[in-house]
């Protein structure tokens, strides 16, 4: 069955009306925060797609040490590099909450400080791939490199069990979050929403990842034929 944009676009743009007018206007204000908690709606999607991010990113990069198959590759530094526009979402949203919560944009709770060294991981992820010029040498560097950087998604999940942290908790009775039954649809919704926009944008960017390297390959050959006719 053939994948058609307009369809799709059209199928997640209803879910992404619908979600986001239960967050602003269907779902009742928090007995704590009241209506900063609407803020939730739009940060915690954007964290939980980081982590599907990286983790598409950090399997396909292991399917391609295992296969050498190039499309893996583009796969994997597609899913790393919405990985770090969703984790800079996630930062700035954050930032946005702690502000209208707790009167500052940073405090460096351990929530907030594992998601940056988890961005900026990533960010070395980059860096690396830019710094080696042999495709199979950079493919199969980037992806020994993903499996270390991966190590701090469950640091960045982790943190506010394993150190005492300001971030609220869902369903904690001691300082969290108290959700109700539309509430919790919502956020649902939002969740779904996004995951809809980050399928159609990981499908683009792979894609254009793949017409690039089509577009290097007949760069590289063209000389070749080049050659071989002046030789003839």
């Amino acid at each position: 069955m053939e994948f058609r944009d307009d369809v799709y676009l059209g199928i997640t743009g209803v879910i992404v009306a619908l979600a986001a007018y239960f967050a602003l206007y269907i779902a009742p204000a928090e007995v704590t925060m009241g209506e900063l908690v609407r803020i939730f709606y739009f940060h915690l999607p954007p964290a939980i797609i980081t982590y599907i991010s990286l983790l598409v990113s950090v399997s396909t990069g292991l399917l391609y040490i295992r296969s050498k198959d190039y499309k893996y590759d583009a796969l994997s530094e597609s899913g790393a590099l919405l990985g770090l526009v969703y984790g800079l979402i996630t930062l700035i949203s954050g930032a946005i909450w702690a502000n209208a919560t707790w009167g500052v944009y940073w405090n460096w709770d351990p929530r907030e400080t594992t998601t940056l060294i988890l961005w900026f991981a990533y960010i070395g992820y980059f860096l690396l791939r830019m710094s080696i010029e042999n495709p199979e040498r950079r493919a199969s560097s980037a992806a020994v490199f993903n499996t270390l950087a991966f190590m701090t998604v469950p640091l960045s999940y982790l943190s506010f069990i394993l150190w005492p942290s300001l971030h609220p908790k869902l369903g904690d009775e001691s300082g969290g979050l108290g959700l109700t039954g539309t509430m919790v649809q919502a956020l649902v919704m939002n969740i779904m929403g996004g995951l809809f926009v980050f399928g159609y944008v990981l499908k683009k960017t792979y894609d254009r990842r793949m017409k690039l390297d089509e577009v290097k390959s007949r760069m590289m050959e063209e000389p070749k034929s080049i050659r071989f006719s002046v030789s003839t």
